[in-house]
């Protein structure tokens, strides 16, 4: 199909499963979010756990979709930028087909960067068949563990000319930087058992407090799993050392899980794949 060229022609040939590279930062986080909103008021999930851009065309019933949807979506360079590309494959699509179509397509797109980046995240073979099943707290648990492999700093490749040879991925400035193809194509550090700590110290724009990203992930995965952050930490520390493989160690299944639940297209009018929902 044409679209599918298009596609092509849009994003990166990621042909690598050895190394997690930053697209795979702004493609998973995103997932994160199409899947998860936690509302900490009511401590439920207000998304619907399936991976049909409804963070970007749902948010504030659709009324937002160009600026990203959810403002989640912009709150880092990586996520950022994986939304704007969405949202500009869907704008094209719209001069060709109508918005049903265009979205169909979009969702697609989206699925075909998550396989990828689901594989390198997670050194899995992306799933085979889908489930229809609500998503769960410890699902959640296990995507907010792997907030380890999160790079504190990213590189820019501008030229020589270009002022910034790097940033900070938790400032705020940069929230909305739109990183090219060979930006988002950079390999990042891997699991280590710890977080950046650029990630413990968080500023929040136009105040003086700070939040540290590992304490608040302690805090969610020891209330609603019964996972002990640390002991992921560890076993993800093991990963990094060369001990074991990220495929081996004892909660990756819950988010390969996760990501079968997303796909399934069953009650879902904008997931259009062939997989067989269980």
């Amino acid at each position: 199909m044409k679209f599918s060229l298009l596609c092509l022609s849009l994003f990166l040939s990621l042909s690598s499963y050895s190394q997690v590279k930053l697209i795979d930062i702004g493609v998973i986080g995103l997932a994160s979010h199409d899947m998860f909103t936690w509302d900490k008021d009511s401590q439920t999930n207000l998304e619907n756990g399936r991976l049909d851009l409804s963070t970007i065309f749902d948010y504030e019933n659709g009324g937002r979709w160009e600026q990203g949807g959810n403002p989640k979506n912009a709150e880092n360079a990586p996520v950022w930028s994986i939304t704007k590309r969405l949202v500009n494959f869907y704008k094209s699509q719209l001069e060709q087909v109508d918005p049903v179509e265009a979205r169909l397509r979009t969702v697609e797109l989206f699925h075909s960067l998550i396989e990828e980046s689901f594989t390198r995240m997670s050194g899995l073979e992306f799933p085979h068949q889908a489930i229809d099943d609500d998503v769960t707290n410890t699902e959640q648990a296990v995507l907010r563990a792997l907030h380890d492999i999160l790079p504190g700093r990213v590189k820019t490749y501008r030229g020589r000319l270009f002022p910034l040879k790097e940033f900070a991925l938790t400032n705020f400035v940069f929230a909305k930087f739109y990183l090219n193809e060979e930006e988002l194509d950079q390999s990042i550090s891997y699991y280590n058992g710890d977080y950046d700590e650029e990630y413990k110290k968080i500023k929040i724009p136009f105040s003086r407090k700070t939040v540290n990203l590992k304490e608040v992930d302690k805090s969610f995965i020891e209330n609603f799993s019964s996972f002990s952050h640390q002991e992921m930490l560890d076993e993800l520390a093991s990963v990094g050392r060369g001990d074991s493989r990220i495929s081996e160690v004892s909660f990756i299944n819950h988010f390969k899980e996760l990501f079968a639940k997303g796909v399934c297209s069953k009650g879902n009018k904008w997931i259009r794949n062939k997989l067989i929902c269980l």
